[in-house]
């Protein structure tokens, strides 16, 4: 599923800017920060996953 967002924002920057000269600095920007904010939610949810599993896992 991450993959596939990851896929997805590439996918749709790619076609945004493929047939242009030149890409403006602001707009790569844009699309690195959105790429950042998917891979911050991927890290948290990792996160939320290795604790339940701890929390499940018997003492011992």
């Amino acid at each position: 599923m991450h993959t596939d967002e990851f896929v997805g924002l590439i996918d749709e920057a790619l076609e945004r800017f493929a047939s242009r000269d030149l890409v403006s600095g602001t707009e790569m920007l844009d699309f690195l920060l959105d790429l950042r904010l998917a891979a911050l939610r991927v890290d948290d949810e990792l996160r939320q996953l290795i604790e339940a599993e701890q929390a499940a896992a018997p003492a011992g």
